[in-house]
């Protein structure tokens, strides 16, 4: 009986430990699911965000093809003057940086000897001169004796040569004279140009060879000049003769001057391949100087109705250019190809039709299909 009580509280002791274990259990399964009916799951939504930008409709308008070059100012002719006598200088008549004419006398020789060997040849003229004179009267005079026979035929032949000699002597005399005066003016030097004195090598006093040649000055020709420059062949065919050139100096950088092209090079260097061209530049204040630096400006032709946006639009991608349209408040990237850049505009080619907003600012941010606000500056 004892034995029986026993394992009955041990029947009842096994079943409460069993509905502990039990409840904790049920109790964590009722609270996940709790938790699950408390904080359903939200569906995802995207969220567009409207850029804001600036923008510009695209207008047609004129433009004019334009290249660069670079180039130099030149003197058409520069020449030394060197004597075509021998002697020593009396004066220089000019100096450094004077302008002369043409024919302008610049130096002059000591021409002593030469006045005199003037001065002789004027007296064998003129006694040449006498002689003939006298001997074509008596010739005169025979003529009528020997058609009277008063003296013989060979008296009158015999004047009548005598006149022939003094006619050419006196033809010999005045040659003699030409290349007399002739000496005296060598003895004075010309400017062979319309110029400016560049350098003075002789001075007064100096004794001056004709072989070797010494120089005294130089003369550089200042008005008008030559604009030389060298273009691309491929650029050939649409430059003219005649046509105007536009260029710059560093001394005058706020100032354009304009050349009319006088030659353009039948050849092409086969190393550059580029052409040489020559534009006439007057000068008549002499403001320009040879040597100069020159950046040049060659008008090629033009477009009535180009299209033309701002260089702020555009932008590189792997070697590409690239701008934003935007349609109905929607950006969209578009490919361009790009043509003559001039004062922060860019010209398009391919790729954006008139009428069209471009974005000139806030691109930077966009993507394809981005919504946009077009704000006002």
């Amino acid at each position: 009986m004892r034995e029986y009580s026993d394992k009955k509280l041990k029947m009842k002791s096994y079943g409460l430990l069993a509905l502990f274990i039990a409840f904790p259990l049920f109790g964590g399964c009722g609270s996940k699911e709790a938790g699950n009916r408390e904080t359903p799951m939200k569906p995802q939504t995207q969220i567009l965000e409207e850029r804001s930008v600036e923008a510009v409709e695209v207008i047609p308008r004129p433009i004019s093809y334009t290249l660069s070059a670079v180039g130099s100012l030149k003197s058409p002719e520069q020449v030394t003057i060197s004597p075509k006598k021998a002697g020593i200088i009396a004066k220089i008549l000019v100096k450094e940086g004077d302008r002369v004419r043409k024919g302008e006398i610049l130096v002059q020789l000591d021409d002593i000897d030469a006045k005199l060997q003037v001065d002789r040849a004027e007296a064998k003229v003129k006694e040449a001169e006498a002689s003939l004179e006298t001997n074509r009267t008596t010739l005169s005079r025979y003529q009528r004796l020997l058609e009277s026979k008063v003296i013989p035929q060979q008296s009158y032949d015999d004047l009548n040569l005598k006149v022939k000699l003094d006619e050419a002597k006196l033809t010999l005399a005045k040659t003699e004279l030409s290349l007399a005066r002739q000496n005296l003016l060598d003895h004075q030097i010309v400017s062979p140009i319309e110029g400016m004195v560049s350098l003075k090598i002789a001075s007064p006093g100096e004794h001056v060879n004709v072989a070797p040649k010494d120089e005294i000055l130089t003369i550089v020709q200042m008005d008008p000049l030559d604009l030389e420059f060298y273009v691309p062949e491929n650029w050939a065919g649409k430059i003219h003769v005649g046509g105007k050139v536009q260029f710059v100096v560093k001394a005058f950088s706020e100032e354009r001057f304009t050349a009319i092209l006088q030659f353009i090079s039948p050849t092409v260097d086969p190393s550059t391949r580029n052409m040489r061209m020559k534009a006439m530049v007057r000068n008549p204040h002499d403001r320009l100087k040879p040597g100069f630096f020159a950046e040049v400006s060659v008008q090629t032709g033009g477009s009535p109705n180009a299209i033309v946006i701002p260089e702020s639009a555009i932008f590189s991608q792997e070697g590409k250019s690239f701008t934003f349209v935007v349609q109905e408040g929607i950006a969209h990237r578009r490919e361009v190809e790009t043509g003559l850049r001039f004062e922060g505009k860019v010209e398009i080619l391919k790729g954006i039709q008139k009428g069209e907003r471009v974005v000139t600012a806030g691109h930077e941010q966009l993507s394809e299909g981005m919504k946009v606000r077009i704000s006002q500056k």
